[in-house]
């Protein structure tokens, strides 16, 4: 095959694969100053949720080797497991004056899946079921697990 032919066909490929990974369900919101945007979205039967944050004052984890993108401003997490940090070159954060994203005032708790999150003045905690979790806010970031008692 001709590379002339080659590049529309992995263009063709790329989409197909594209609609595919973007099939299931999304959902976003903010936190009230909108500093805090995260997306849930579960494909495939796999649920994941992710958190940025705009404007903070800690000191960014150390960036991998392998991460050419952006760092130490996003948190992940998935059904099970340690929250991780992501490398990205999106972003779960509403645009200016986007309209329509979901805010979660402060106090209340959003909850989809295995995850909930509790906005509050201090932080944003996330968790998933199996107790891992984050805390982001302008002054820190944190992981943790809560374990059972036993």
């Amino acid at each position: 095959m001709r590379l002339r032919y080659l590049a529309p066909a992995l263009l063709v490929v790329s989409l197909a694969l594209a609609g595919t990974a973007m099939a299931g369900t999304v959902e976003q919101f903010t936190t009230p100053t909108r500093n805090i945007g995260c997306i849930a979205s579960d494909t495939e039967g796999v649920t994941v949720l992710r958190c940025d944050i705009r404007t903070f004052t800690y000191s960014r984890p150390k960036k991998p080797a392998n991460c050419p993108l952006k760092y130490g401003d996003s948190l992940s997490l998935s059904e099970t497991g340690r929250a991780r940090w992501t490398c990205h070159g999106d972003t779960a954060l509403p645009p200016p004056g986007g309209k329509g994203i979901r805010t979660i005032k402060y106090g209340v708790t959003w909850e989809r899946g295995p995850f909930t999150c509790t906005s509050r003045v201090t932080a944003l905690e996330c968790r998933s079921d199996d107790g891992h979790g984050f805390r982001l806010s302008r002054l820190k970031a944190e992981r943790f697990v809560v374990r059972a008692d036993g």
